[in-house]
Protein backbone atom coordinates (compact mmCIF):
# COMPACT_ATOMS: atom_id res chain seq x y z
CA UNK A 1 0.00 0.00 0.00
CA UNK A 2 1.34 3.51 -0.67
CA UNK A 3 1.76 5.43 2.62
CA UNK A 4 1.74 8.68 0.80
CA UNK A 5 -1.53 8.53 0.15
CA UNK A 6 -3.75 11.43 2.05
CA UNK A 7 -7.01 10.58 3.21
CA UNK A 8 -9.53 13.83 2.16
CA UNK A 9 -9.78 15.96 4.94
CA UNK A 10 -13.72 15.60 6.72
CA UNK A 11 -14.83 19.43 6.70
CA UNK A 12 -16.71 20.07 10.09
CA UNK A 13 -18.45 22.77 8.62
CA UNK A 14 -20.99 20.78 6.81
CA UNK A 15 -22.06 18.90 9.74
CA UNK A 16 -25.16 21.31 10.98
CA UNK A 17 -25.94 20.64 7.11
CA UNK A 18 -26.21 16.87 7.28
CA UNK A 19 -28.06 17.43 10.70
CA UNK A 20 -30.42 19.61 8.81
CA UNK A 21 -31.35 17.29 5.84
CA UNK A 22 -30.82 13.66 7.53
CA UNK A 23 -31.09 13.90 11.44
CA UNK A 24 -34.01 16.36 11.68
CA UNK A 25 -36.58 14.10 9.84
CA UNK A 26 -36.48 11.53 12.82
CA UNK A 27 -37.18 13.99 15.46
CA UNK A 28 -39.78 12.67 16.98
CA UNK A 29 -41.22 13.60 20.99
CA UNK A 30 -43.97 13.50 22.91
CA UNK A 31 -45.42 17.02 24.14
CA UNK A 32 -48.08 18.99 25.58
CA UNK A 33 -49.03 22.62 25.19
CA UNK A 34 -51.35 25.36 25.66
CA UNK A 35 -51.72 26.62 21.62
CA UNK A 36 -53.95 29.37 23.23
CA UNK A 37 -57.20 28.79 20.96
CA UNK A 38 -59.49 27.96 23.83
CA UNK A 39 -60.34 31.60 24.63
CA UNK A 40 -62.31 31.52 20.86
CA UNK A 41 -65.83 31.06 20.49
CA UNK A 42 -64.84 28.93 17.62
CA UNK A 43 -63.14 26.57 19.47
CA UNK A 44 -63.19 24.19 22.74
CA UNK A 45 -62.23 25.62 26.26
CA UNK A 46 -59.62 23.08 25.74
CA UNK A 47 -57.04 23.90 23.60
CA UNK A 48 -54.05 21.83 24.66
CA UNK A 49 -51.71 19.58 22.04
CA UNK A 50 -50.47 16.72 21.84
CA UNK A 51 -47.82 16.69 19.30
CA UNK A 52 -44.98 14.01 18.65
CA UNK A 53 -43.80 15.94 15.41
CA UNK A 54 -43.41 19.82 15.40
CA UNK A 55 -42.44 21.16 18.95
CA UNK A 56 -38.91 19.26 19.41
CA UNK A 57 -38.75 19.43 16.29
CA UNK A 58 -38.52 23.16 16.24
CA UNK A 59 -36.54 23.08 19.29
CA UNK A 60 -33.70 21.10 17.72
CA UNK A 61 -33.57 23.31 13.70
CA UNK A 62 -33.04 26.48 16.23
CA UNK A 63 -30.35 25.24 18.57
CA UNK A 64 -28.73 24.23 14.93
CA UNK A 65 -29.31 27.94 13.74
CA UNK A 66 -27.53 29.34 16.94
CA UNK A 67 -24.90 27.14 16.31
CA UNK A 68 -24.27 27.77 12.41
CA UNK A 69 -24.62 31.27 13.17
CA UNK A 70 -21.96 31.09 15.95
CA UNK A 71 -19.65 28.87 13.32
CA UNK A 72 -20.69 31.47 10.56
CA UNK A 73 -19.76 34.98 12.12
CA UNK A 74 -16.13 33.27 13.17
CA UNK A 75 -16.01 32.19 9.70
CA UNK A 76 -16.57 34.81 7.83
CA UNK A 77 -14.49 37.37 10.02
CA UNK A 78 -11.84 34.90 10.19
CA UNK A 79 -11.75 34.20 6.28
CA UNK A 80 -12.95 36.86 4.69
CA UNK A 81 -11.62 35.99 1.29
CA UNK A 82 -13.94 32.93 1.11
CA UNK A 83 -17.36 35.10 1.49
CA UNK A 84 -19.26 34.63 -1.58
CA UNK A 85 -21.27 36.97 -3.50
CA UNK A 86 -24.36 37.86 -0.79
CA UNK A 87 -26.30 39.81 -3.56
CA UNK A 88 -28.51 36.96 -4.15
CA UNK A 89 -29.93 36.75 -0.62
CA UNK A 90 -30.46 40.58 -0.05
CA UNK A 91 -34.18 40.09 -0.95
CA UNK A 92 -34.39 37.63 1.48
CA UNK A 93 -32.76 39.67 4.07
CA UNK A 94 -35.20 42.85 2.90
CA UNK A 95 -38.16 39.50 3.46
CA UNK A 96 -36.34 38.80 7.15
CA UNK A 97 -37.14 42.38 7.82
CA UNK A 98 -40.84 42.52 7.35
CA UNK A 99 -41.66 39.10 8.76
CA UNK A 100 -39.86 40.50 12.40
CA UNK A 101 -41.79 43.84 11.84
CA UNK A 102 -45.24 41.93 11.56
CA UNK A 103 -44.17 39.70 14.48
CA UNK A 104 -43.82 42.86 16.74
CA UNK A 105 -47.35 44.67 15.72
CA UNK A 106 -48.44 41.09 15.46
CA UNK A 107 -52.49 39.97 16.63
CA UNK A 108 -50.64 37.17 19.00
CA UNK A 109 -46.67 38.06 19.36
CA UNK A 110 -45.76 35.25 21.34
CA UNK A 111 -47.01 33.07 18.86
CA UNK A 112 -45.10 35.27 16.28
CA UNK A 113 -41.91 34.96 17.81
CA UNK A 114 -41.84 31.75 18.93
CA UNK A 115 -44.45 29.30 17.05
CA UNK A 116 -47.86 27.97 17.57
CA UNK A 117 -49.51 25.09 15.81
CA UNK A 118 -46.97 24.64 12.81
CA UNK A 119 -44.33 26.29 15.11
CA UNK A 120 -43.29 29.35 12.23
CA UNK A 121 -42.23 31.76 14.47
CA UNK A 122 -39.88 34.53 13.78
CA UNK A 123 -37.24 32.84 14.76
CA UNK A 124 -37.43 29.86 12.68
CA UNK A 125 -38.60 31.41 9.55
CA UNK A 126 -35.12 33.58 10.33
CA UNK A 127 -33.36 30.04 10.51
CA UNK A 128 -34.18 29.58 7.04
CA UNK A 129 -32.87 31.88 5.78
CA UNK A 130 -29.72 31.73 7.97
CA UNK A 131 -29.17 27.96 6.67
CA UNK A 132 -29.62 28.57 3.03
CA UNK A 133 -27.04 31.68 3.82
CA UNK A 134 -24.53 29.07 5.51
CA UNK A 135 -24.84 25.95 3.32
CA UNK A 136 -24.06 28.63 0.35
CA UNK A 137 -21.21 29.82 2.34
CA UNK A 138 -19.81 26.58 3.88
CA UNK A 139 -20.30 23.82 0.76
CA UNK A 140 -17.07 24.11 -1.48
CA UNK A 141 -15.49 21.40 -2.64
CA UNK A 142 -16.25 18.60 -4.37
CA UNK A 143 -15.60 16.25 -1.13
CA UNK A 144 -18.55 18.18 0.48
CA UNK A 145 -21.35 17.44 -2.15
CA UNK A 146 -19.84 13.50 -2.01
CA UNK A 147 -20.79 13.27 1.87
CA UNK A 148 -23.65 15.09 1.57
CA UNK A 149 -24.95 12.55 -0.72
CA UNK A 150 -23.85 9.44 1.19
CA UNK A 151 -25.73 10.69 3.96
CA UNK A 152 -28.74 11.86 1.91
CA UNK A 153 -28.94 7.84 0.94
CA UNK A 154 -28.42 6.55 4.46
CA UNK A 155 -31.14 8.79 5.83
CA UNK A 156 -33.64 7.86 2.64
CA UNK A 157 -33.11 4.20 2.94
CA UNK A 158 -34.13 4.55 7.04
CA UNK A 159 -37.31 7.10 6.09
CA UNK A 160 -38.69 4.98 3.29
CA UNK A 161 -38.17 1.65 4.89
CA UNK A 162 -41.22 3.70 7.97
CA UNK A 163 -42.85 4.41 4.92
CA UNK A 164 -43.20 0.64 3.44
CA UNK A 165 -44.50 0.12 6.62
CA UNK A 166 -46.95 2.63 6.65
CA UNK A 167 -48.26 1.56 2.86
CA UNK A 168 -48.46 -2.36 4.95
CA UNK A 169 -51.22 -0.30 7.71
CA UNK A 170 -48.69 -0.25 10.80
CA UNK A 171 -47.39 2.73 12.01
CA UNK A 172 -43.98 2.41 14.43
CA UNK A 173 -45.49 4.77 16.98
CA UNK A 174 -47.50 2.23 18.32
CA UNK A 175 -44.41 -0.11 19.03
CA UNK A 176 -44.27 -0.02 22.79
CA UNK A 177 -40.75 0.20 22.93
CA UNK A 178 -40.67 3.11 20.55
CA UNK A 179 -43.45 4.68 22.50
CA UNK A 180 -41.25 4.74 25.36
CA UNK A 181 -38.51 6.44 23.71
CA UNK A 182 -40.25 8.99 22.93
CA UNK A 183 -41.95 9.64 25.84
CA UNK A 184 -41.36 10.20 29.85
CA UNK A 185 -42.62 7.25 32.25
CA UNK A 186 -45.51 9.64 33.03
CA UNK A 187 -46.61 10.05 29.71
CA UNK A 188 -45.99 6.49 28.78
CA UNK A 189 -48.56 5.53 31.69
CA UNK A 190 -50.86 8.20 30.47
CA UNK A 191 -50.76 7.72 26.77
CA UNK A 192 -49.04 4.01 25.92
CA UNK A 193 -50.72 1.59 23.77
CA UNK A 194 -52.50 2.40 20.17
CA UNK A 195 -51.72 6.25 19.55
CA UNK A 196 -54.53 7.54 17.59
CA UNK A 197 -52.78 8.95 14.18
CA UNK A 198 -55.86 10.22 11.90
CA UNK A 199 -53.18 9.14 8.67
CA UNK A 200 -52.32 5.55 10.52
CA UNK A 201 -53.64 3.05 8.08
CA UNK A 202 -54.98 5.47 5.03
CA UNK A 203 -51.66 7.80 4.03
CA UNK A 204 -47.64 7.17 4.14
CA UNK A 205 -46.84 10.29 6.08
CA UNK A 206 -43.15 9.07 6.91
CA UNK A 207 -42.38 10.72 9.81
CA UNK A 208 -43.52 13.79 8.78
CA UNK A 209 -47.27 14.04 10.30
CA UNK A 210 -49.24 14.24 7.19
CA UNK A 211 -49.03 12.96 3.77
CA UNK A 212 -49.29 15.93 2.28
CA UNK A 213 -45.80 17.32 3.88
CA UNK A 214 -44.39 13.77 3.90
CA UNK A 215 -44.82 14.36 -0.53
CA UNK A 216 -43.22 17.28 -0.80
CA UNK A 217 -40.12 16.26 0.80
CA UNK A 218 -40.41 12.73 -1.49
CA UNK A 219 -40.57 15.04 -4.35
CA UNK A 220 -37.67 16.94 -3.62
CA UNK A 221 -35.50 14.10 -3.26
CA UNK A 222 -36.34 12.04 -6.20
CA UNK A 223 -35.33 15.09 -7.98
CA UNK A 224 -31.74 14.85 -6.61
CA UNK A 225 -32.11 11.07 -7.44
CA UNK A 226 -33.49 11.82 -11.46
CA UNK A 227 -30.50 13.86 -11.81
CA UNK A 228 -28.20 11.22 -10.59
CA UNK A 229 -29.75 8.87 -12.67
CA UNK A 230 -30.04 10.51 -15.94
CA UNK A 231 -25.85 11.90 -15.55
CA UNK A 232 -24.63 8.45 -14.01
CA UNK A 233 -21.74 7.44 -15.84
CA UNK A 234 -21.30 3.67 -14.81
CA UNK A 235 -24.34 0.47 -14.97
CA UNK A 236 -23.76 0.13 -10.85
CA UNK A 237 -24.83 4.19 -10.56
CA UNK A 238 -27.65 3.62 -12.48
CA UNK A 239 -29.05 1.00 -10.76
CA UNK A 240 -28.65 2.52 -7.15
CA UNK A 241 -30.39 5.78 -8.25
CA UNK A 242 -33.27 4.09 -10.13
CA UNK A 243 -34.14 2.28 -7.17
CA UNK A 244 -33.73 5.53 -5.21
CA UNK A 245 -35.85 7.17 -7.63
CA UNK A 246 -38.45 4.31 -8.16
CA UNK A 247 -38.93 4.01 -4.24
CA UNK A 248 -39.26 8.00 -3.47
CA UNK A 249 -42.26 7.68 -6.54
CA UNK A 250 -43.95 4.25 -5.09
CA UNK A 251 -44.36 6.05 -1.76
CA UNK A 252 -45.10 9.66 -3.15
CA UNK A 253 -48.07 7.57 -4.43
CA UNK A 254 -49.15 6.30 -1.54
CA UNK A 255 -49.51 9.51 -0.26
CA UNK A 256 -52.56 10.06 -2.10
CA UNK A 257 -51.01 13.84 -2.71
CA UNK A 258 -51.66 14.85 -6.32
CA UNK A 259 -49.52 18.16 -6.21
CA UNK A 260 -46.51 16.62 -5.55
CA UNK A 261 -46.91 14.06 -8.83
CA UNK A 262 -47.80 17.51 -11.00
CA UNK A 263 -44.66 19.40 -9.46
CA UNK A 264 -42.54 16.45 -10.74
CA UNK A 265 -44.12 16.73 -14.15
CA UNK A 266 -43.46 20.44 -14.00
CA UNK A 267 -39.45 19.65 -13.23
CA UNK A 268 -39.39 17.09 -15.77
CA UNK A 269 -40.33 19.72 -18.17
CA UNK A 270 -37.80 21.90 -17.04
CA UNK A 271 -35.18 19.06 -16.85
CA UNK A 272 -35.64 18.38 -20.96
CA UNK A 273 -35.62 22.63 -21.63
CA UNK A 274 -32.63 22.48 -19.48
CA UNK A 275 -30.40 19.36 -20.98
CA UNK A 276 -31.45 19.26 -23.92
CA UNK A 277 -28.64 16.80 -24.85
CA UNK A 278 -30.25 14.35 -21.90
CA UNK A 279 -33.41 14.22 -24.10
CA UNK A 280 -33.20 10.56 -24.89
CA UNK A 281 -32.15 9.60 -21.31
CA UNK A 282 -34.80 12.04 -19.82
CA UNK A 283 -37.68 10.26 -21.88
CA UNK A 284 -36.44 6.61 -21.18
CA UNK A 285 -36.70 7.72 -17.55
CA UNK A 286 -40.33 9.39 -18.07
CA UNK A 287 -41.38 6.14 -19.48
CA UNK A 288 -40.14 3.89 -16.73
CA UNK A 289 -41.91 6.23 -14.18
CA UNK A 290 -45.05 6.25 -16.65
CA UNK A 291 -44.95 2.11 -16.68
CA UNK A 292 -44.71 2.41 -12.63
CA UNK A 293 -47.54 4.80 -12.60
CA UNK A 294 -50.06 2.71 -14.72
CA UNK A 295 -49.05 -0.75 -12.63
CA UNK A 296 -49.63 1.34 -9.24
CA UNK A 297 -53.26 2.72 -11.12
CA UNK A 298 -54.13 -0.63 -11.84
CA UNK A 299 -52.82 -1.49 -8.18
CA UNK A 300 -55.15 1.24 -7.12
CA UNK A 301 -58.04 -0.26 -9.25
CA UNK A 302 -58.13 -3.30 -7.18
CA UNK A 303 -58.04 -1.57 -4.14
CA UNK A 304 -61.16 0.15 -4.66
CA UNK A 305 -59.65 2.90 -6.68
CA UNK A 306 -58.77 5.32 -3.77
CA UNK A 307 -56.51 7.77 -6.02
CA UNK A 308 -58.67 7.96 -8.64
CA UNK A 309 -61.00 8.86 -6.37
CA UNK A 310 -58.86 11.89 -5.37
CA UNK A 311 -57.81 12.69 -9.00
CA UNK A 312 -61.72 13.52 -9.09
CA UNK A 313 -63.30 15.72 -6.14
CA UNK A 314 -66.63 14.70 -5.64
CA UNK A 315 -68.87 17.37 -6.82
CA UNK A 316 -71.16 18.91 -3.69
CA UNK A 317 -74.41 19.62 -5.00
CA UNK A 318 -76.66 22.27 -2.78
CA UNK A 319 -78.62 24.74 -2.74
CA UNK A 320 -77.95 26.53 0.89
CA UNK A 321 -76.33 29.79 -0.05
CA UNK A 322 -76.11 30.91 3.65
CA UNK A 323 -77.36 31.12 7.25
CA UNK A 324 -77.95 34.29 9.56
CA UNK A 325 -78.35 34.38 12.82
CA UNK A 326 -80.51 37.75 13.82
CA UNK A 327 -82.48 39.41 16.44
CA UNK A 328 -85.67 38.11 15.29
CA UNK A 329 -84.48 34.75 14.20
CA UNK A 330 -82.44 32.72 11.83
CA UNK A 331 -82.37 33.94 8.15
CA UNK A 332 -82.00 30.93 6.09
CA UNK A 333 -81.15 30.91 2.33
CA UNK A 334 -81.96 28.17 0.00
CA UNK A 335 -82.60 27.73 -3.66
CA UNK A 336 -82.82 31.56 -4.17
CA UNK A 337 -85.45 32.06 -1.41
CA UNK A 338 -85.31 33.40 2.07
CA UNK A 339 -86.79 32.05 4.66
CA UNK A 340 -86.84 32.81 8.73
CA UNK A 341 -87.09 30.30 11.62
CA UNK A 342 -87.99 31.31 14.86
CA UNK A 343 -88.44 29.42 18.18
CA UNK A 344 -92.42 30.43 17.69
CA UNK A 345 -92.36 28.50 14.76
CA UNK A 346 -91.06 24.86 16.81
CA UNK A 347 -93.16 25.59 19.82
CA UNK A 348 -96.01 22.84 18.65
CA UNK A 349 -93.24 20.38 18.11
CA UNK A 350 -90.74 19.15 14.71
CA UNK A 351 -91.86 21.13 11.71
CA UNK A 352 -90.82 20.33 8.24
CA UNK A 353 -88.99 23.49 6.22
CA UNK A 354 -89.95 24.19 2.70
CA UNK A 355 -86.42 23.45 1.14
CA UNK A 356 -86.72 19.50 1.08
CA UNK A 357 -87.83 15.87 2.94
CA UNK A 358 -85.09 16.54 5.12
CA UNK A 359 -84.90 19.72 5.94
CA UNK A 360 -87.01 20.46 9.36
CA UNK A 361 -86.30 21.95 12.49
CA UNK A 362 -87.49 21.48 16.08
CA UNK A 363 -87.32 22.59 20.03
CA UNK A 364 -85.31 20.15 22.56
CA UNK A 365 -84.22 20.97 26.37
CA UNK A 366 -80.61 20.25 26.56
CA UNK A 367 -78.49 21.18 29.42
CA UNK A 368 -81.34 22.83 31.17
CA UNK A 369 -81.14 25.12 27.67
CA UNK A 370 -83.72 25.25 25.07
CA UNK A 371 -82.51 24.43 21.94
CA UNK A 372 -83.75 25.18 18.14
CA UNK A 373 -82.68 22.09 16.25
CA UNK A 374 -82.25 22.68 12.49
CA UNK A 375 -81.53 19.55 10.50
CA UNK A 376 -80.35 20.62 6.63
CA UNK A 377 -78.19 19.07 4.28
CA UNK A 378 -77.25 16.39 6.50
CA UNK A 379 -76.30 18.14 9.53
CA UNK A 380 -78.11 19.44 12.99
CA UNK A 381 -77.13 22.75 13.74
CA UNK A 382 -78.08 24.08 17.34
CA UNK A 383 -79.25 27.57 17.87
CA UNK A 384 -80.57 29.35 21.36
CA UNK A 385 -82.13 32.50 21.69
CA UNK A 386 -80.76 34.61 24.47
CA UNK A 387 -82.75 37.26 26.80
CA UNK A 388 -81.78 40.22 24.50
CA UNK A 389 -83.99 38.48 21.67
CA UNK A 390 -80.67 38.11 19.59
CA UNK A 391 -80.43 33.88 18.01
CA UNK A 392 -76.63 32.30 18.40
CA UNK A 393 -75.23 29.26 17.20
CA UNK A 394 -74.87 26.87 19.40
CA UNK A 395 -71.63 25.25 19.11
CA UNK A 396 -70.79 21.69 19.95
CA UNK A 397 -68.46 23.02 22.67
CA UNK A 398 -71.12 24.53 24.08
CA UNK A 399 -70.58 28.48 23.39
CA UNK A 400 -72.66 30.67 21.51
CA UNK A 401 -71.76 32.47 18.61
CA UNK A 402 -73.25 34.69 15.99
CA UNK A 403 -73.28 33.30 11.96
CA UNK A 404 -73.12 36.58 9.83
CA UNK A 405 -72.49 36.86 6.29
CA UNK A 406 -68.70 36.39 5.68
CA UNK A 407 -66.87 37.98 2.78
CA UNK A 408 -65.92 35.42 0.37
CA UNK A 409 -65.11 35.29 -3.78
CA UNK A 410 -67.53 33.91 -5.63
CA UNK A 411 -65.89 30.47 -6.94
CA UNK A 412 -69.13 29.68 -8.43
CA UNK A 413 -70.02 26.44 -6.57
CA UNK A 414 -66.45 25.16 -7.10
CA UNK A 415 -65.06 25.49 -3.44
CA UNK A 416 -65.23 21.53 -3.10
CA UNK A 417 -62.19 21.35 -6.02
CA UNK A 418 -58.93 20.58 -4.30
CA UNK A 419 -59.91 18.80 -1.24
CA UNK A 420 -62.05 22.47 -0.16
CA UNK A 421 -58.99 24.44 -0.96
CA UNK A 422 -61.06 26.41 -2.95
CA UNK A 423 -63.30 27.15 -0.16
CA UNK A 424 -60.39 28.11 2.24
CA UNK A 425 -58.92 30.72 -0.28
CA UNK A 426 -62.45 32.02 -1.05
CA UNK A 427 -62.46 33.08 2.38
CA UNK A 428 -58.36 34.04 2.34
CA UNK A 429 -58.18 36.77 -0.34
CA UNK A 430 -60.66 38.96 1.36
CA UNK A 431 -58.47 39.05 3.93
CA UNK A 432 -55.28 39.89 1.65
CA UNK A 433 -56.23 43.72 1.21
CA UNK A 434 -55.90 44.11 5.33
CA UNK A 435 -51.98 42.95 5.18
CA UNK A 436 -50.64 45.11 2.27
CA UNK A 437 -47.60 46.23 4.81
CA UNK A 438 -47.71 44.14 7.57
CA UNK A 439 -49.11 41.07 8.33
CA UNK A 440 -51.00 39.39 10.90
CA UNK A 441 -47.72 37.88 12.24
CA UNK A 442 -46.05 34.10 11.61
CA UNK A 443 -48.34 31.61 12.54
CA UNK A 444 -51.51 33.29 13.69
CA UNK A 445 -53.38 32.47 10.15
CA UNK A 446 -55.86 30.61 12.44
CA UNK A 447 -56.80 33.56 14.54
CA UNK A 448 -57.66 35.73 11.58
CA UNK A 449 -59.10 33.25 8.98
CA UNK A 450 -63.24 33.51 9.80
CA UNK A 451 -63.79 30.90 11.70
CA UNK A 452 -67.10 31.64 12.60
CA UNK A 453 -68.09 30.62 9.11
CA UNK A 454 -69.79 27.64 10.31
CA UNK A 455 -71.86 26.77 7.43
CA UNK A 456 -68.80 27.18 4.81
CA UNK A 457 -67.28 24.66 6.83
CA UNK A 458 -70.45 22.09 7.30
CA UNK A 459 -70.35 22.72 3.60
CA UNK A 460 -67.11 22.37 2.31
CA UNK A 461 -64.78 21.11 5.35
CA UNK A 462 -67.99 18.54 6.60
CA UNK A 463 -67.56 19.65 9.68
CA UNK A 464 -68.60 22.97 11.85
CA UNK A 465 -66.28 22.62 14.02
CA UNK A 466 -62.77 22.15 12.15
CA UNK A 467 -60.39 24.90 12.49
CA UNK A 468 -58.99 26.06 9.23
CA UNK A 469 -55.18 26.29 10.49
CA UNK A 470 -53.35 27.31 7.09
CA UNK A 471 -54.39 28.75 3.44
CA UNK A 472 -53.09 25.54 1.99
CA UNK A 473 -51.14 28.65 -0.52
CA UNK A 474 -48.03 29.13 0.89
CA UNK A 475 -47.95 32.49 -1.17
CA UNK A 476 -51.63 33.86 0.33
CA UNK A 477 -50.63 32.15 3.65
CA UNK A 478 -47.12 34.40 3.73
CA UNK A 479 -49.26 37.14 2.33
CA UNK A 480 -51.90 37.16 5.31
CA UNK A 481 -48.89 36.42 7.50
CA UNK A 482 -46.16 38.65 6.88
CA UNK A 483 -47.67 41.14 4.26
CA UNK A 484 -47.60 41.87 0.50
CA UNK A 485 -43.80 43.39 0.86
CA UNK A 486 -42.56 40.49 2.77
CA UNK A 487 -44.37 38.06 -0.23
CA UNK A 488 -42.75 40.13 -2.88
CA UNK A 489 -39.33 40.31 -1.16
CA UNK A 490 -39.37 35.99 -1.17
CA UNK A 491 -40.70 36.13 -4.78
CA UNK A 492 -37.81 38.68 -5.64
CA UNK A 493 -35.80 35.61 -4.33
CA UNK A 494 -37.33 32.71 -5.69
CA UNK A 495 -37.03 34.27 -8.97
CA UNK A 496 -33.19 35.48 -9.28
CA UNK A 497 -32.74 32.03 -7.68
CA UNK A 498 -34.57 30.19 -10.52
CA UNK A 499 -32.60 32.13 -12.95
CA UNK A 500 -29.68 32.08 -11.97
CA UNK A 501 -29.61 28.48 -11.71
CA UNK A 502 -31.22 27.84 -15.00
CA UNK A 503 -28.90 30.14 -16.56
CA UNK A 504 -26.35 28.33 -15.47
CA UNK A 505 -27.27 24.63 -15.67
CA UNK A 506 -28.63 25.18 -19.12
CA UNK A 507 -25.00 25.82 -20.27
CA UNK A 508 -22.73 24.30 -18.27
CA UNK A 509 -22.04 20.16 -18.68
CA UNK A 510 -22.50 18.24 -15.55
CA UNK A 511 -20.07 15.81 -14.79
CA UNK A 512 -19.03 16.63 -10.91
CA UNK A 513 -20.80 15.00 -8.04
CA UNK A 514 -21.02 18.97 -6.70
CA UNK A 515 -22.76 19.44 -10.35
CA UNK A 516 -25.23 16.80 -10.15
CA UNK A 517 -26.10 17.92 -6.67
CA UNK A 518 -26.68 21.76 -7.37
CA UNK A 519 -28.68 20.77 -10.16
CA UNK A 520 -30.87 18.38 -8.20
CA UNK A 521 -31.36 20.99 -5.50
CA UNK A 522 -32.29 23.15 -8.13
CA UNK A 523 -35.19 20.78 -9.46
CA UNK A 524 -36.48 19.93 -5.88
CA UNK A 525 -36.75 23.70 -5.14
CA UNK A 526 -38.63 23.88 -7.99
CA UNK A 527 -40.96 21.05 -7.11
CA UNK A 528 -41.06 22.48 -3.84
CA UNK A 529 -42.25 25.80 -5.06
CA UNK A 530 -45.10 24.22 -7.23
CA UNK A 531 -46.29 22.42 -4.05
CA UNK A 532 -46.65 25.63 -2.54
CA UNK A 533 -49.19 26.53 -4.92
CA UNK A 534 -51.50 23.79 -3.00
CA UNK A 535 -49.43 23.27 0.79
CA UNK A 536 -48.98 25.52 3.22
CA UNK A 537 -44.84 26.19 4.45
CA UNK A 538 -43.86 23.91 7.32
CA UNK A 539 -41.33 22.79 9.41
CA UNK A 540 -40.68 19.50 8.34
CA UNK A 541 -40.17 20.64 4.17
CA UNK A 542 -39.03 24.12 4.12
CA UNK A 543 -35.61 23.10 5.91
CA UNK A 544 -34.85 21.10 3.19
CA UNK A 545 -36.05 23.41 0.88
CA UNK A 546 -33.39 26.22 2.35
CA UNK A 547 -30.94 23.89 2.46
CA UNK A 548 -31.11 22.51 -0.91
CA UNK A 549 -31.73 26.35 -2.36
CA UNK A 550 -28.17 26.95 -0.91
CA UNK A 551 -26.23 24.05 -1.81
CA UNK A 552 -27.84 24.25 -5.46
CA UNK A 553 -26.71 28.45 -5.24
CA UNK A 554 -22.96 27.26 -4.05
CA UNK A 555 -22.44 24.51 -6.71
CA UNK A 556 -22.85 27.49 -9.48
CA UNK A 557 -20.74 29.63 -7.33
CA UNK A 558 -18.05 27.57 -6.97
CA UNK A 559 -18.20 26.80 -10.55
CA UNK A 560 -17.53 30.23 -11.64
CA UNK A 561 -15.10 30.94 -8.87
CA UNK A 562 -12.93 28.19 -10.49
CA UNK A 563 -13.09 29.25 -14.06
CA UNK A 564 -12.10 32.55 -12.89
CA UNK A 565 -9.04 30.75 -11.26
CA UNK A 566 -8.09 29.06 -14.27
Amino acid sequence: MNKNIKKEHFNDFIIPVMLILCVMPFIIRYAEYDYGYGKYKWHSQDSIMQDFYTYYRSIFFVTIVCITIAVLVFRMLLYTESIKNVKVFIPLGIYCFFVLISSILSVNVKAAFLGNIYYEGFFVITGYIVMAFYTYQIMSDEKDYKVIVKAILIMFTLISAVGWIQIFRHDLLNVKSIQKLIMTKEQFARYGGAIDNIFTGNNVFLSLYNPNYAAIFLIMFACLFMVFLLEAKTGKEKVLFAVYLADALVLCWFTYTRAALVAFATVTVFFLICRKSNIRKALFVILGSVLVFIVLLCVDYINGGKYVNRIFDKKINTKLESIETQKNGIKIKYGGKNYMLSMEDVKGGEIALPFSKKCYAESVNMNDKNLLLLYIEDYTLQFIKEEDGYYYYYTQWGKEDKILNVRSVDMHGKEYLGSGRMYIWSRTIPLLQRYIFIGSGPDTFAEVYPQNDYIGKMLYAKDTARIIEGAHNDYLMKWVQTGLVALIALLVFYGSFVVKCFGYFRKEEIKTVKEKVGFGCFLGCLAYMVCSLFSDSTIYTSPIFYVFAGMALSAVENKKNDNKKR
